[in-house]
């Protein structure tokens, strides 16, 4: 049976789970919430065909949003959605809904680059500040995924091996089938993995994968480019390997050092070890958990190394090799040694 019982249904193929992803944009779009239309308007914009089987709906709500704002505005009178959203809509006013662009993708040598026009409206949050540390408490002052306004935003809520789990779309994607894995989102545990979550992490891409082919999931440590101080994996299905998986590389079995320092496991206890002496030397890091392996990157935080003018964050996507940029003439003009150069300067002494 290819099928993982354990499983809830949602992981039981790509197709049903491509079908709860769709559906799940189409109930946002038909809310009135400014958040859930920029929601659905970006994961659009990601991929061609959701875009032409939605575009006439997104441009119809968005002059019906527009119109709402100028009448408030003319008569003095507040915007009462959340401020982020706020300030993302009127760019998107500013930019014109005919102007708005797919995201586009080229390869460079074994590098992959991408022209993300709505995901560099987003907020900064935390991604950008500067980190010494690899765990902070978390602070339900700040942003986190049980914010009552996110209840929308949620693409599926169940069990995964007898733990509550919240999947929520990402906002501004840049992967597809793009999602937010937070297990016992309740207990708000930090950004900040331990053996136990690791190891459902890993089981969960083992079982998902034998379903789900293209499935991986994605760790940002705190100070690693971690946007929210609150537990949870990026998860993605691609139909190609990250650059990072490229065979060239070293620690793929290939004759070329990858520029950034990369580890890939195949056993669930080593790949703990090896997080765990990092934990002890508050080194920070990015993981991707594919089926049967684990790749993971240590590096330095962030904020002490200059980003390139071109980058405006190190997560785990730039450190598996692919670059998303926000001007178009960086798009087409990146070089292959302006890559290397980046990935290099994250090293660590450690």
């Amino acid at each position: 049976d290819s099928t993982t019982p354990m499983l809830p249904d949602i992981f039981s193929s790509k197709e049903t789970l491509r079908a709860a992803f769709e559906e799940g944009l189409d109930r946002q779009l038909s809310d009135e919430g400014l958040g859930t239309y920029i929601l659905v308007l970006a994961n659009a914009l990601f991929e061609e065909s959701l875009f032409n089987r939605l575009s006439d709906r997104l441009e119809q709500r968005f002059k019906e949003i527009r119109h709402r704002y100028a009448e408030r505005l003319r008569h003095g009178r507040a915007l009462t959605d959340a401020p982020d959203d706020v300030m993302v809509f009127l760019k998107l006013v500013a930019m014109r809904f005919r102007h708005l662009t797919m995201t586009e993708y080229r390869l460079n040598d074994s590098w992959e680059l991408q022209f993300n026009q709505l995901r560099s409206l987003r907020p900064k949050r935390l991604s950008g500040d500067m980190v010494t540390h690899l765990s902070v408490a978390f602070d339900p002052a700040k942003f986190h995924f049980n914010k009552p306004f996110l209840d929308k935003e949620i693409l599926w809520k169940g069990t995964l091996y007898d733990l509550p789990v919240s999947l929520l779309y990402n906002k501004f994607p840049f992967v597809p089938l793009h999602g937010l894995l937070v297990p016992e989102p309740l207990k708000n545990h930090p950004q900040m993995l331990n053996a136990r979550m690791h190891t459902m992490f890993w089981k969960l891409t083992q079982d998902a994968g034998r379903n789900i082919p293209g499935i991986g999931f994605a760790y940002n440590g705190f100070g690693a480019g971690a946007s929210i101080n609150h537990l949870h994996l990026q998860m993605f299905v691609r139909q190609t390997s990250l650059p990072v998986m490229h065979p060239r590389w070293l620690h793929n079995g290939g004759q070329e050092e990858y520029p950034a320092a990369c580890l890939v496991f195949d056993d669930p206890d080593e790949a703990w070890l090896y997080i765990s002496s990092l934990h002890h030397a508050n080194t920070t890091y990015n993981l991707v958990y594919l089926p049967g392996k684990m790749v993971c990157l240590p590096r330095r935080y962030q904020g002490s190394f200059k980003l390139p003018a071109w980058c405006e964050n190190f997560a785990w996507y730039e450190m598996c090799g692919g670059m998303t940029t926000y001007d178009i003439d960086d798009y087409r003009n990146l070089e292959t040694d302006e890559i290397i150069e980046a990935l290099a300067s994250t090293r660590t002494p450690y």
